[in-house]
């Protein structure tokens, strides 16, 4: 009887084995065209990149311009790579890193083309105030903290504890206007638009920020650089602040260390600040004197000067209600200051204002930085802090003026 034997039996051949094999050789060679196409391709971009003059220059955060640069035209011209060279350098080029752009702490990418034209008009001289033998006011001032300076040579007039730190509030947004100008790297800048977002205003109206710029109706708006400027300077406004400090820097914490940077350039050994809106926080202070060093330094800078001393500004954004666009207006330092100088015009005709800054808030109660010019066109900074309010520190600002300007 014939038994079959398991182990002789042979693999079977038949259709379905030939049917993977043939399905099998397909999609190696699906594979092997994708892939040369693939390579292909980077290869012949990395020729044309070869071949091509690259763009000069990067732009910086938030600048949405262009410009056509040429290049220096007494350079030699180069030769482009031959044919066969153009392959090589191809092929070497999949295998090479990529260059990312060079950037700074902060996440500042740096601009070749940045000339920084508003950063570099500013007054030469010593931007401390300092005097000896400086008169003190007299203990009837309502402010706690007072300073009168001379514009022309930082000497002190008048001070009532110049040097005690003291919490600054709005009167911050006078250097980070300053910072912000400085760090403009081109004219065109200042026709940029920068966008009001809601994660912004959701942040400043959580912290009761001021400023005309946080209803939520406005959320998307897009307005210039320019009129950001202003919304700082004359509005106060929270939100400008931290849009304009990522536009700048690429983050508020990367601004604020330009902001403290800007701090020792001037010689401020007793300032520290943490945000650019001035919001309270333990380790945001600086001193009267130091306060009016900074004023008198921006009042230095054209474009600052003529900021601040605007006494009313119109924006218009492109947010549409009722089909038209939105517009703002900006009022010179604040409505504070504006509504004490409209209520108690003997205030205005006594302190000759060019340019101010207010500040409110609950730990540092009102304070004002004030430039003035008198009529033989001296003019003169003084600074007021930790006062019971406007009327309190425009009293102020009066006295120490008519007492100690001759």
């Amino acid at each position: 009887m014939n038994q079959r034997n398991p182990q002789n039996k042979t693999p079977n051949t038949g259709p379905e084995m030939r049917q993977l094999v043939f399905l099998a050789v397909i999609l190696a060679a699906l594979l092997i065209v994708v892939m040369g196409l693939f390579f292909g391709a980077q290869i012949v971009k990395s020729i044309i990149d070869q071949n091509d003059t690259p763009p000069i220059g990067q732009q910086t955060p938030g600048n949405n311009w262009s410009e056509n640069v040429t290049g220096d035209q007494n350079q030699p011209s180069q030769e482009k790579p031959g044919f066969f060279e153009s392959i090589w350098a191809g092929i070497m080029g999949l295998f090479s890193p990529v260059e990312v752009p060079e950037q700074t702490p902060g996440g500042i990418i740096e601009d070749p083309l940045a000339t920084y034209p508003f950063a570099g008009n500013t007054l030469a001289g010593d931007a401390l105030p300092v005097g000896s033998g400086a008169a003190v006011a007299d203990d009837t001032t309502n402010s706690k903290y007072a300073i009168l300076v001379n514009a022309a040579d930082g000497s002190v007039l008048a001070a009532e504890q110049a040097d005690a730190r003291m919490y600054p509030a709005s009167m911050t947004k006078v250097m980070t206007l300053l910072v912000i100008v400085e760090h403009l790297p081109h004219e065109k800048s200042l026709q940029d638009m920068v966008k009001i977002t809601s994660e912004v205003q959701e942040e400043m109206r959580k912290k009761n920020s001021s400023g005309m710029l946080s209803p939520k109706e406005y959320a998307g708006d897009e307005l210039t650089v320019e009129s950001m400027l202003y919304a700082i300077a004359l509005e106060s406004d929270g939100v400008a602040c931290i849009e304009m400090a990522k536009y700048v820097a690429g983050s508020e914490q990367a601004f604020v260390e330009l902001m403290n940077q800007k701090a020792q350039e001037l010689g401020l050994t007793n300032t520290h600040f943490v945000n650019p809106h001035g919001l309270h926080d333990d380790e945001h202070y600086t001193t009267v004197r130091e306060m009016a060093a900074i004023m008198r330094y921006a009042m230095q800078n054209e474009l600052c000067a003529k900021i601040m001393s605007t006494e009313r500004y119109n924006a218009t954004g492109h947010y549409l209600k009722n089909g038209q666009p939105a517009t703002y207006t900006f009022y010179f330092s604040h409505s504070y200051l504006a509504d004490a100088l409209e209520r108690y015009p003997t205030y205005a005709s006594q302190v000759p204002i060019v340019a101010a800054k207010t500040g409110l808030e609950t730990q540092a109660k009102s304070c004002l930085v004030s430039y003035i010019v008198d009529k033989d066109g001296n003019a003169y900074v003084c600074v007021t802090g930790f006062a019971s309010g406007q009327l309190a520190y425009m009293d102020d600002h009066a006295s120490l003026y008519n007492t100690y300007v001759k």
